[in-house]
């Protein structure tokens, strides 16, 4: 293994062990106070179930602009194998590491006729200018947070200047991963002008998300107060880190961490409360994203002849 290819590794070790040390430390301490108010929680389902709809509708938004990508690299993929594929390889996230829903979609696009670089490379795309995004959004949506708003509103445009010129910055980004990983690796050529639409499609997802949450705050704790846009932020940021704590399945832990420190942060909740919310959520939303993948794969093994 090259040198440089180790120091790679061994820096994301590091970060993910830190990330969950963090968290941990963080969550311990909290527990008992939040104990009581988990025992007093009554839900509103007719809410949670407006949240899972919201969120819901964004995973179509999401799957239709990943399908866009993959038809603009010459490749034919109808919405239906898309959101199967999409919703499938999604389970993978589970699984400590990252890469393994990327490794999913690859066996399941091939199968599907799709060219397997060009979903794996389309996939990438989406998650480089998806987080990139949230990044913009959270600087923007939780800039009163930051100790220095000015330098969050200048971080602001510095993203989105990034994402402005994402398309004739990608291939020297996909020359450096093949440079820091030592993996052979391509980005799908794609006309500039739908870059920008799926950076834009991905603003508005993670805003929806924000709604999202800030309803399921309401279902779970009775009221959220502050401002739709602290939601947002939290949010965002919350599960920015727990995708980045690569070795963490599904950010667990890490992204609960990040939660309640966001909502202490903003001042939406007591910190007993931001603990009840955030087991909440890991809850629902664990459920959310794994219900459809689970239910794809049930309906696909009863299709499947008896040999």
């Amino acid at each position: 293994m090259p040198v440089r290819r180790r120091l790679f590794t061994l820096a994301q070790w590091i970060l993910a062990g830190a990330i969950v040390w963090y968290a941990v430390s963080a969550l311990h301490g909290q527990w008992v106070s939040a104990a009581e108010r988990l025992r007093n929680i009554q839900p509103s389902w007719a809410l949670i179930g407006l949240a899972t709809a919201i969120t819901l509708a964004t995973y179509v938004l999401l799957i239709d602009t990943w399908r866009r990508v993959v038809v603009a690299s010459g490749e034919r993929l109808s919405f239906g194998n898309a959101a199967r594929i999409w919703f499938v390889s999604n389970l993978g996230k589970y699984v400590p590491g990252k890469v393994w829903s990327i490794a999913a979609m690859t066996m399941m696009a091939r199968d599907s006729g799709v060219s397997p670089l060009a979903a794996a490379g389309s996939s990438v795309l989406m998650q480089l200018v998806t987080v990139a995004a949230g990044i913009g959004v959270v600087l923007v949506t939780g800039a009163r947070a930051i100790d220095q708003p000015l330098l969050a509103a200048v971080a602001g445009v510095g993203v989105i200047s990034l994402l402005a010129f994402a398309p004739y910055l990608l291939p020297a980004a996909a020359s450096l991963v093949r440079s820091v990983t030592g993996r052979q690796f391509a980005l799908p050529r794609i006309p500039p002008a739908l870059i920008w639409f799926a950076a834009v499609r991905a603003v508005v997802s993670w805003v929806a998300y924000g709604i999202a949450f800030q309803v399921f705050v309401s279902a779970v704790l009775g009221t959220a107060t502050g401002a739709m846009s602290s939601y947002v932020a939290v949010y965002a940021a919350s599960y920015i880190i727990g995708f980045l704590a690569l070795f963490a399945p599904g950010g667990a832990v890490v992204r609960e961490g990040a939660m309640i420190a966001g909502m202490l942060r903003l001042g939406l909740s007591s910190q007993a409360d931001a603990l009840v919310v955030a087991i909440a959520s890991r809850l629902w939303l664990t459920a959310t994203e794994l219900a459809p993948g689970l239910i794809y794969l049930a309906l696909s093994r009863r299709a499947a002849p008896i040999r």
